[in-house]
């Protein structure tokens, strides 16, 4: 027998030490797996970020053009004695913003704010130039902004053109035109990202913004992540922001402790093949036996995992090393002998939990647990543990390796912590936009107070109720869990009370009766519907009864497979559907705008009364969505 083991002991040792260290091999690999997925979500993520940083400079650009054009239209014109005033502040004020001009009807600049290196655009007819005409006339017939590609300009410089179409007394007047250029915005949004490589492609397919250094990372290839940004209330198409790691990247995150921890693995996989060795040796002769003992307690010692074996009842045998002194505190001599330090009273009963598991399956292999130091602060620790030896249940001893991930454990924590920031932060855009809404109204408020023309009061009125209509969505998301989709019926019934308190009066009684079911919208669907069932009742109430003292409006909304079907019934006059086709006042240029965005199907009958139908398609997520 002690040549059997005294022949084969050599051989036994390194089959071992073998196995061992495939496997930390392996258990490296999954490892370096996950790292190299978490690695992958965090380009991902901050790929995301910068393209809503990008969109948001781009939209609040867009919002600016469109509130000067909104004052043009509201004051009939009036406003165009200030707008360059407007414009000369937006322009100084805004990088972004090369120049703001207008374009009257005839398609000829009258106007360039600044005037200073501008002066040949003044005057120029844009009717001659092939680049501009067919987008321009396409934006006067379809009143939609037109925002172009990246184009050069007469004036020099490469930018974006956004024409804002101003339309006011029923007719078209030009355009408000401006050129902009998002390259110091854009910087701005990438301070603090050099780690990475970004460039930005239009509709066209034309690069026209990058930053970072463009050496891609070795072994980073699959980390390339390309985002659309889709600019809304424009009929500009998808632009293509592309985020890859440079090289800055790969030396932030290359971690020689990674290899380290492989090296430490398998020179612990061969230890423990030492160890065997050891312990065969130590079945031939006593002296051999202590002589490698003391050489595998030198290992042991000099290992960065703390290591120490216990017996079935927690109790600390042997091998309480340096590493596991520093990690937990504890002596060697204060800890051999008695019960595991550093699992008090209140985690005994987890202790032997863990125990029963190891008896079960014979080991347990990196288990994350949280034990205390010996000044009492929480460590988290990945613990692996397997039977050393034993001929019978009473001298069982098992091998305990762990080690500290505390490091890890407050990073993952980071992690959620910050998903619940961004989650917090969606919901306060959603308030902050209700918030200015609700400013935007209350000044259209103020403004109603000094005016004695009534007509216009109602315009007025109506802009409200258009922009409440707007609002209620955000202030829904706001108070919702969800910030995907929004209850239409719970919206659409404040939405009708509002319109019933504009229009309510003695004289006439108006019933308006609604069938909603519980079908939620995501944001760029309700707030369409929503303007347009306030287009729709507010024209009812306007035009329907006149010459009556009752009627009846009808509203329902029903879900049919991914159709959403709605039908708006009054009992009034009546209105002729090709007037209905022809007509460009501001009512039903909203309402055909609306459907348009919705993408719907509608029919109109008035042979007795009116009854408009219309269904459109649910959206998702994506482009359609609100996220």
């Amino acid at each position: 027998m002690k040549n059997l083991i005294e022949k084969y002991r050599l051989v036994s040792s390194l089959l071992i030490g073998t196995v061992l260290s495939i496997l930390v091999v392996l258990l490296w690999f999954g490892n370096q797996k996950i790292i190299h997925q978490s690695q992958k979500s965090k380009v991902k993520e901050t790929a995301q970020l910068v393209t809503l940083q990008f969109k948001k400079a781009v939209q609040e650009n867009i919002n600016t053009l469109l509130n000067l054009k909104n004052r043009l239209e509201i004051t009939s014109g009036g406003y165009f004695e200030y707008w360059k005033q407007d414009a000369g502040r937006i322009v100084s004020q805004d990088p972004s913003f090369l120049f703001i001009e207008w374009i009257d009807s005839s398609m000829v600049i009258q106007q360039v704010e600044p005037e200073q290196g501008n002066e040949e655009a003044i005057g120029l007819d844009i009717s001659k130039l092939d680049y501009r005409r067919i987008d321009w006339l396409q934006t006067k017939n379809d009143s939609t902004v037109n925002f172009t590609h990246w184009l050069g300009l007469v004036q020099g410089p490469q930018a974006f053109l956004l024409d804002a179409p101003i339309y006011y007394g029923g007719e078209f007047h030009g355009t408000i035109t401006a050129g902009m250029n998002f390259t110091s915005q854009f910087d701005l949004a990438m301070q603090g990202v050099d780690q990475y490589h970004v460039k930005v492609i239009d509709d066209k397919g034309t690069l026209f913004y990058q930053y970072g250094d463009d050496t891609k990372a070795k072994g980073y290839s699959d980390f390339v992540v390309e985002n659309p940004i889709e600019l809304s209330n424009t009929n500009s198409g998808s632009w293509n922001v592309h985020v890859y790691p440079n090289a800055l990247f790969d030396a932030e995150n290359r971690s020689l402790g990674a290899y380290l921890n492989l090296g430490l693995g398998l020179a612990l996989s061969w230890l423990i093949s030492v160890i065997f060795y050891f312990m065969q040796t130590a079945f031939i002769a006593r002296k051999s036996s202590r002589q490698a003992n003391d050489k595998i307690r030198a290992l042991i010692e000099s290992s960065p995992m703390a290591i120490y074996t216990i017996d079935t009842d927690g109790i600390v045998r042997d091998f309480w090393n340096k590493a596991a002194e520093d990690m937990l505190g504890w002596s060697q001599k204060e800890a051999i002998g008695t019960f595991l330090p550093h699992v008090g009273e209140e985690l005994k009963e987890d202790f032997h939990r863990l125990m029963s598991i190891n008896f079960k399956n014979g080991e347990i292999k990196n288990k994350e647990i949280v034990r205390y130091r010996k000044d009492g602060s929480p460590i988290h620790m990945r613990v692996s543990a397997s039977h050393i030896v034993g001929n019978s249940s009473e001298s069982k001893q098992m091998l305990i390796i762990a080690e500290d991930i505390t490091t890890e454990a407050e990073y993952k924590e980071q992690l959620e912590n910050s998903v619940h920031e961004k989650e917090v932060l969606l919901s306060e855009v959603h308030h902050r936009v209700k918030n200015n809404l609700a400013i935007i109204a209350g000044l259209i408020e103020l403004q109603k107070e000094g005016l004695s023309d009534e007509k216009l009061k109602l315009i007025l009125k109506e802009t409200q109720n258009r922009i409440y209509s707007i609002s209620g969505v955000h202030e829904l998301l706001y108070n919702t869990d969800s910030f995907t989709d929004i209850t239409f019926g719970e919206y659409a019934v404040k939405l009708i009370d509002r319109i019933r308190d504009m229009f309510d009066s003695a004289d006439k009684n108006i019933v308006i009766e609604h069938q909603f079911d519980s079908r939620r919208l995501n944001i760029n669907q309700a707030i369409p519907l929503g303007l347009l069932v306030n287009e729709l009742i507010t024209n009812s109430f306007k035009h329907a009864f006149n010459g009556r003292n009752n009627g009846r409006i009808f509203i329902s909304l029903k879900e049919n497979g991914d159709q959403i079907e709605v039908v708006y019934e009054d009992d009034g006059k009546g209105f002729d559907k090709d007037i209905f086709d022809e007509s460009n006042t501001l009512g039903v240029t909203l309402i055909k705008t609306l459907i348009d965005q919705l993408t719907a199907n509608y029919e109109i009958e008035s042979d007795n009364g009116f009854k408009f139908s219309f269904s459109f398609e649910v959206k998702g997520k994506g482009a359609h969505s609100n996220l």
